[in-house]
């Protein structure tokens, strides 16, 4: 079983990405996820796969240019 994070996006620093939660369970990052969404006033947001570095992930993007992003480490 291995151990996901969750990952924050700014539209100002999209290379400086932030660390929200580690957890063994992905839908409860994806839950936190949609929270952190609506609070920047993305109530609409869908998880789309995409792949990162070589690894799948799911990625979660807000008009407001912030982007989500689960990944395994």
């Amino acid at each position: 079983m291995g151990i996901y994070r969750l990952v924050l996006a700014s539209p100002r620093h999209p290379d400086a990405r932030r660390l929200v939660a580690r957890h063994v369970d992905p839908s409860w990052l994806k839950q936190r996820g949609y929270e952190i969404a609506r609070s920047l006033g993305e109530a609409a947001a869908v998880w789309t796969a995409e792949a990162s570095a070589g690894r799948p992930g799911l990625a979660l993007r807000c008009r407001s240019g912030h982007a989500l992003t689960i990944e395994t480490e």
